[in-house]
């Protein structure tokens, strides 16, 4: 099988997770302001809720299905034979999902409070049974994605302004953002056709992946705590409007967040396929890169935000959500912190078959999660829950990197993370400067963004970070080069 351009899969990935963030930049500033955190706060909280059941439905078995149809994609029996399998397995998951989220509707006299809003969100937790976005992941067609993706978010967007106009139409707020994820899903089965034999019959066999799964179901399960139980807990122990504050609090963290993890993301097929093939040396190299380039991006990214949080909450979400800067501050190291565990963490312990290492740390991390949202949030409502969050994921980013570091070269980790540190303080202290000339938050933004990059990548440059000479070599060289070339 020839091997994609792992160059082109980066980009048209991040091109994929770039539109997904203009499209949220577009619509949560007209939705913030047109149904106020009360409004907010009532769809992130009846999402995280119906998040629990979905996570049910999927059972954890994205990443041990990409890194396995990753091995037989070049072979379409087989992976044929693996799909039906993997949805067999799904599809039983889903009904005991479903059931089990009409049980805690109608057991939970706070959720029949959202009944109504509760049933329209659980759509998904059938739906993306349909999604296999693993196949896609695993056949590393990221074109297919990302037209898909840009399709459907350009129709959801027209959904948003003609039907969500006043305070109470939350209702339809969330079937803007369902309808986009329930079109890829049934796109994407009918897509697979194109990888998939449906028609063909084969003796199937589930018991070979029940035991992975469910390693990875424990991981998927465990790291929910700490992603969705934050906004669950505020719900219960706080107030919509609470819950509003905190979402306006991390929508832009987990917009970059998103871009960053997107980057990387693409290397667990090809690391796995590198991995079958005996190729270890190869495994290693692109480990330690991917680490450098996460970085590169997330250190400078977490200080940025820290910095233009105030600014970045009266852009997107208007004054009312005030509150809400100091818990995008308290939570923006998450933007250095899960990326660096989603390298160490899900992409080495992940190729190496060392699942257990992230269950092991994800039920630390949501321990932690648990305990600190208990004492927070009851005193600091959306605060507490930004404490608890980056709590969860330092400890569960520590204990991974314990276990693998022996895979990565820690002089040269070392090396790149004080070199970006001081670069990216020398772009803090122009930023803080620049906000003293500039009252205007548009331009204030546009303009810290422009002279951060500027600052930061100069003196990244000066400092000979070996990064930063590989993105200028790279782009010098692809300006010198003829059109008939083409990157690996």
């Amino acid at each position: 099988m020839t091997q994609k351009s792992l160059k082109k899969n980066v980009f048209l990935n991040m091109t994929k997770t770039v539109m997904g963030l203009i499209f949220p930049i577009i619509t949560f500033p007209y939705a913030s302001r047109i149904l106020l955190p009360e409004g907010i706060g009532k769809v992130n909280f009846a999402n995280s809720i119906v998040g629990y059941f979905t996570l049910i439905g999927g059972l954890g078995v994205y990443g041990y299905a990409v890194r396995e149809a990753s091995r037989l994609r070049d072979d379409k029996d087989a992976l044929s034979k693996f799909t039906k399998e993997i949805f067999l397995i799904n599809t039983i998951a889903t009904i005991i999902a479903y059931l089990l989220f009409i049980i805690a509707i109608m057991l939970s006299p706070k959720l029949q409070l959202y009944k109504n809003l509760l049933f329209l969100a659980s759509s998904t937790i059938v739906f993306n049974l349909l999604g296999i976005e693993w196949l896609y992941a695993a056949e590393e067609d990221y074109a297919y994605i990302t037209i898909r993706s840009i399709f459907l978010q350009i129709i959801s967007l027209f959904i948003l302004f003609l039907f969500v106009r006043t305070q109470d139409d939350y209702m339809q707020y969330t079937a803007m953002g369902i309808f986009s994820s329930v079109g890829a899903n049934i796109c994407n089965f009918i897509h697979s056709r194109k990888y998939i034999n449906w028609t063909k019959h084969y003796s199937l066999s589930l018991q070979p992946h029940v035991k992975s799964i469910f390693v990875f179901f424990g991981m998927a399960l465990v790291t929910s705590i700490y992603t969705i139980l934050d906004t669950s807990m505020l719900g219960y122990l706080s107030d919509d409007i609470q819950t509003g504050f905190y979402s306006a609090a991390t929508k832009v963290n987990r917009m970059v967040l998103a871009v960053i993890i997107a980057a990387t993301n693409v290397l667990l097929p090809r690391l796995a396929y590198y991995q079958s093939n005996e190729k270890e040396n190869a495994v290693l190299d692109l480990l330690n890169k991917s680490l450098r380039f996460t970085h590169f991006i997330a250190i400078p990214a977490a200080c940025g935000l820290f910095i233009l949080a105030k600014p970045i909450v009266m852009i997107i979400s208007g004054r009312n959500y005030l509150p809400a800067v100091i818990s995008m501050q308290v939570i923006s190291p998450i933007l250095f912190v899960i990326p660096t565990a989603n390298i160490v963490g899900v992409q080495t312990c992940t190729v190496f078959k060392k699942e257990k290492i992230i269950l092991y740390a994800e039920i630390a991390g949501a321990l932690s999660n648990i305990i600190c949202n208990s004492i927070f949030i009851p005193q600091y409502g959306a605060l507490g829950a930004a404490i608890g969050t980056v709590a969860a994921e330092t400890v569960v980013t520590a204990i991974e990197f314990v276990y693998v570091h022996s895979y990565f070269r820690l002089k040269e980790q070392c090396i790149n993370i004080a070199q970006i540190c001081i670069s990216s303080c020398a772009m803090v202290f122009g930023l803080l400067h620049i906000a003293k000339f500039i009252q205007n938050y548009v331009i204030l933004l546009i303009v810290s963004i422009a002279a951060g990059c500027c600052i930061y990548g100069i003196t990244l440059l000066l400092l000979r970070n070996k990064t930063a000479w590989e993105f200028v070599n790279g782009i010098l060289h692809r300006a010198n080069s003829t059109p008939s070339q083409s990157d690996s």
